[in-house]
């Protein structure tokens, strides 16, 4: 399986036309896939992306670990790694030997600043082949992602590796179709 990587599209809004494409800067060997944004970024410059990742040297692999990516310019990219080198500069935060994740969720924090994007969580799914059981892992945002997550909810049962998750703060409220 060929890796995936987070990568940068840049056009030209007057020729229409791509003028930068290349792998994000600060992503380069992180291979990752499902990337969100905070919800309220979706449609604005937003400064991070969250993703699930595979791992940090440039190989298909499963999912292990989720990683945030700076999109606002001031990651520290290192371009010139090749497959195989380790990428030691992004926040990246992996969850231990036959543990896989699922894609990543952004839920703004209740009363939090709608203008900050920091002010959320990020939920991910973990699946435990050791214990055959699932947790849901809760990272607050303010935090880096290595320093690992404020909560961990181990599920009763195991739960089916899935793609695709929302979030509705409310059962009476729903934030999309497929809710």
């Amino acid at each position: 399986i060929p890796p995936t990587f987070y990568w940068r599209m840049v056009f030209d809004p007057t020729t229409k036309e791509c003028v930068d494409l290349r792998v994000s800067p600060g992503a380069e060997n992180i291979c990752c896939e499902h990337p969100v944004v905070h919800p309220n970024f979706q449609t604005k410059d937003a400064k991070y992306a969250y993703a699930q990742c595979c791992n940090a040297i440039g190989d298909s692999s499963a999912p292990m670990g989720y990683a945030k990516f700076c999109l606002d310019g001031s990651a520290v990219g290192q371009p010139n790694l090749e497959a195989g080198e380790k990428n030691d500069t992004t926040d990246v935060y992996w969850v231990g030997s036959r543990r896989f994740t699922g894609e990543p969720l952004v839920v703004p924090k209740r009363n939090g600043n709608p203008e900050r994007e920091e002010d959320a969580y990020l939920l991910g799914l973990a699946y435990d082949s050791v214990k055959d059981k699932s947790c849901i892992m809760v990272f607050d945002l303010e935090r880096e992602l290595k320093e690992g997550p404020v909560c961990t909810v181990w599920l009763k049962t195991a739960l089916p590796h899935g793609l695709h998750g929302c979030f509705a703060p409310d059962p009476s409220v729903q934030t999309s179709c497929f809710c």
